[in-house]
Parts: C-alpha cells; sequence; structure tokens
C-alpha cells in the first residue's frame, strides 16, 4: 500500500468495507474508525483482546484493507493519522462517538495553542498593539469565516475604548480603503495571507497615509505589503485538516493584542475588559 495514503482515506476504506465483514472482523474495524491513535500504540494481541478476537481475525481484516499484515497497517496508519498537521492531531470521523467528538476537539485545540506558543514572536505581538493603541482610527478587515474573528476584534476593541469597526463585505471594504487617513490602521485577518483582497486592501490603505497590521502567515504576499505582521503559522492543509484549531489561534492572538494595549494603558487589571453594559441588568 503507497505510504502517502492518508489516515481519511484508510478509515474510509474501513467503513466501507464494513459490510463484508464478519461479526468478528467488525468488531476490529469499530474499534479502529472511533480510537485510530490507541491502536497505533497496541500490539496484535492486545487488539484482539480489545475486540474479543483472535489474532488470525486481525489478519484477515489488515488484508482485507491491502496490507501484508498488523504490523504494516499500524505503521502506516501511524505515519499518516495526521499526515500534514504539524502537531498532534486526531481527525473527527464518521461514527465517532459523541464522548470521542469531545476528547477529540479538546486534544485538538490544546495541541493547536501550544504550537502557537512555539512558534509566535511576541516582539510582533507588542508592535502590533503599540500601532493599534495610537491609532485615530482602526478599520478591521476579513473575508470567509475569517470576518467572525473581524467582529470578535471589534468586540473587545470597542470595550477597550478604541475607535474600529469590523469592514466585512468588498463593496464596504474598498468604500473605507481608498478614504483611509494617515494616523489610521487597517487589522487584516487572513489565514493564508494569500487572498487577493485583503492583500490588495493592505496596498490601497497604505497608499493613503494608513498603516497596515496583519495578522497572517509570515512569509506570505499580505505580510510582506504590512507594517506590522504578527505572523501565524497557516498550517499545511489548514482548510482540510485543522480548520477549528487553527482558526482559534487567531482569536487567541486578539487576546493578545487586547491584553498588550490595556497594560501599556496603564489597566490595573490589563487582562479583565470591562463591560460595555452595567452588570446591573434585568435577570430572568
Amino acid at each position: 500500500m503507497d505510504g502517502a495514503r492518508d489516515a481519511t482515506s484508510i478509515l474510509q476504506k474501513v467503513l466501507a468495507t464494513m459490510p463484508e465483514m464478519g461479526a468478528a472482523e467488525r468488531r476490529v474495524a469499530d474499534f479502529v474508525r472511533t480510537s485510530p491513535s490507541d491502536v497505533i500504540r497496541m500490539s496484535m494481541a492486545r487488539l484482539a483482546e480489545e475486540c474479543s478476537v483472535s489474532d488470525p481475525t486481525i489478519i484477515r481484516f489488515c488484508r482485507r484493507l491491502g496490507f501484508e499484515g498488523y504490523q504494516e497497517f499500524k505503521l502506516q496508519l501511524a505515519q499518516s493519522l495526521v499526515p500534514s498537521a504539524p502537531f498532534a492531531y486526531e481527525q473527527i470521523i464518521p461514527g465517532d462517538s459523541i464522548d470521542n467528538v469531545v476528547r477529540k476537539t479538546c486534544r485538538n485545540s490544546l495541541n493547536a495553542v501550544q504550537r502557537l506558543l512555539e512558534d509566535l514572536d511576541p516582539r510582533q505581538v507588542e508592535e502590533g498593539a503599540a500601532l493599534l493603541r495610537n491609532a485615530t482610527w482602526t478599520g478591521i478587515y476579513a473575508t470567509g469565516i475569517s470576518e467572525v474573528t473581524a467582529v470578535d476584534a471589534e468586540h473587545k476593541f470597542q470595550r477597550l475604548g478604541l475607535r474600529c469597526q469590523a469592514l466585512l463585505g468588498p463593496k464596504r471594504q474598498w468604500m473605507h480603503a481608498e478614504s483611509a487617513r494617515p494616523g489610521e490602521v487597517s487589522l487584516i485577518f487572513s489565514q493564508s495571507g494569500h487572498t487577493k483582497q485583503m492583500v490588495e486592501v493592505a496596498v490601497a490603505t497604505r497608499s493613503r497615509g494608513a498603516r497596515v497590521v496583519s495578522v497572517a502567515a509570515g512569509d506570505s504576499p499580505l505580510a510582506r505589503v504590512s507594517d506590522v505582521v504578527v505572523a501565524v503559522l497557516p498550517y499545511d492543509r489548514t482548510e482540510l485538516m485543522t480548520p477549528l484549531a487553527s482558526r482559534f489561534n487567531h482569536h487567541l492572538v486578539i487576546n493578545m493584542l487586547v491584553t498588550a494595549i490595556a497594560m501599556a494603558s496603564g489597566s490595573e487589571f490589563p487582562d479583565q475588559l470591562p463591560a460595555l453594559d452595567s452588570w446591573q441588568t434585568d435577570k430572568i
């Protein structure tokens, strides 16, 4: 079997061939589908015991999938469980129990955050926060699913007392980009840093004297036309493999910027945003 085959295709083949399996093999298939990361650490005897089957049943299962034996199957599964993500990642697959969904989602997010901690340059956060704090007004730009990040940034910066607005949609973005002025800042979110619209917005606002802070891939077209880039690694095959965990890191960068701005402003509790509304609201 080709070593480049990814875990998703292996698990999909398990699912597709289950109707051809006997009851014993199906028990093996169920366990492999729902706990692939456990399988790669188990001996054949341990897996057989877990599934209440014999060793020959494990062999038949592996050969049905095109492997010579259990060791080859386990090796390929281990090598390709997440072929491109640079951090430990467990794919959620059809048939996962809700317990697995909760566990994998939390672990994947924790692992992505740990990778961000290792990759992020704190000085970039400091430089970005300084520009945002001193801006007369900040336009927050994003497209696609990153628009959620832009709205989150707007809400938190406004709670700091900053003048800012999330600008969503091409027409609205161009209207503001073409009227940008010195003293203003454009804060741009882009996972890849290759989105043409965001690069053109950065070029347009800078040409009119505004500054650009981007949260994007460090080695990207957007980064090259920004005054400050907070470089967040766009993990390989992010769109396919780790969309939720990767985008979560952009929200963490917002929190870092907010806290850095609050500290520079002399806040006694920089990681605690003041509420926009009074806590004394009607409750049911």
